[in-house]
């Protein structure tokens, strides 16, 4: 017998247990068997969050420390494949973002690696990002 074991990556709004229905009916064959496999404790039936509102008070900020430090570079939301605290506490009804000023060389991208690395000049911008941002943010 065959397996084969498929990471999917749901978006927002959607169940493991809707994409393993919509799999078999890609699938549409008897004699293959789809099974849900989570993380410990996952439920097939639990909707992934909806990415909170682009807050103006949390990205104009954003927007003017990035054109200061890299001026035509435009900010981008993405949503990562990765978890974060952030599903918590945005299931509890806390707006949560991911805020990264840390400059990433595409052709070397260490990520969790034994190896994890960033350049000292982009860790250095990066902590001037941030103690721009949280000066803007909590100046009032």
């Amino acid at each position: 017998m065959a397996q084969a074991n498929v990471n999917c990556r749901i978006f927002p709004g959607h169940t493991p247990e809707q994409i393993r229905q919509e799999l078999g009916k890609i699938i549409a064959d008897p004699k293959v068997s789809i099974t849900y496999v989570g993380a410990a404790g996952g439920n097939p039936n639990r909707v992934g969050y909806t990415p909170p509102p682009l807050r103006p008070d949390v990205f104009q900020p954003i927007d003017k420390i990035t054109a200061e430090m890299w001026p035509g570079i435009p900010v981008v939301p993405s949503m990562s494949t990765g978890a974060s605290d952030g599903i918590y506490t945005n299931a509890a009804g806390l707006p949560t973002y991911c805020v990264s000023g840390e400059a990433i060389d595409r052709d070397d991208i260490r990520a969790h690696g034994k190896d994890e690395r960033i350049k000292q000049e982009s860790f250095y911008r990066a902590v001037d990002f941030y103690y721009r941002y949280l000066k803007l943010v909590t100046s009032e």
